[in-house]
């Protein structure tokens, strides 16, 4: 056997003996996860939900709506790009890869909206009037601001330990601000939050996930 048969087969034995590549975090699949359904239309947890709505939609003031309008995409710009908690210099550090983690998230929430098709409240009930702009989504449940909210604040919470806090709590406004604007029911909200921090613990457990986590936070400005 000539010297060239034996290091192909010597490559081979290596990458053997190595095993199948681990699969990216990205690549995990929405199967991976899992959700209740939805309140059942007329059943009394949907009636509080409607409930819920109109009292808030009563008592909303404007300041609320102009906050709800700024967040209109559930992605790190618009949630967290401008809420003054991070520097521009540490917003734009951290962008690249929040913005992907956060289409991962956003990516899982998109399954199931699919799965379980919740109609938006203002589609079921016409009294429920919004205050901004109705999203270009049919579908409701989970709500992906809620969802994208509590996963982008765990993340960044891990980069910006000191301002984990504040972080965490404007995450959970964002989704909030979804039923006072009127364009989620608060179970959409409660079901995406839960989500967005279950996606968040996985990805933690992730070592890729770790180390590319680990590599943005050492060259934080």
């Amino acid at each position: 056997m000539n010297r060239a048969s034996c290091a192909a087969r010597l490559s081979l034995l290596v990458l053997l003996l190595a095993g199948p590549a681990s699969a990216s975090w990205q690549d995990i699949p929405a199967t991976d996860f899992s959700m209740t359904a939805p309140p059942a239309p007329g059943s009394p947890a949907s009636d509080r939900d409607y409930e819920q709505l109109l009292k808030l939609q009563a008592e909303r003031k404007p300041d609320q709506c102009s906050a709800a309008a700024a967040e209109a995409i559930p992605d790190f710009p618009s949630l967290f790009g401008n809420s003054g908690i991070l520097s521009k210099a540490e917003a734009d550090a951290v962008a690249p890869f929040v913005g992907t983690a956060s289409k991962f998230l956003s990516k899982v929430s998109g399954y199931f909206k699919k799965k379980f098709a919740r109609p938006r409240p203002y589609n079921v009930d016409a009294r429920v009037q919004p205050c901004i702009d109705k999203p270009s989504g049919a579908t409701s449940y989970p709500s992906t601001h809620a969802a994208a909210g509590v996963f982008d604040a765990c993340v960044l919470g891990r980069l910006f330990p000191d301002r984990a806090g504040i972080l965490a709590s404007h995450g959970r406004d964002a989704g909030e601000l979804r039923v006072v604007a009127g364009v989620h029911h608060p179970s959409d909200v409660a079901a995406g939050q839960e989500l967005g921090a279950r996606v968040c613990e996985r990805l933690l457990k992730e070592n890729d996930f770790l180390s590319e986590l680990a590599r943005v936070k050492a060259a934080l400005p």
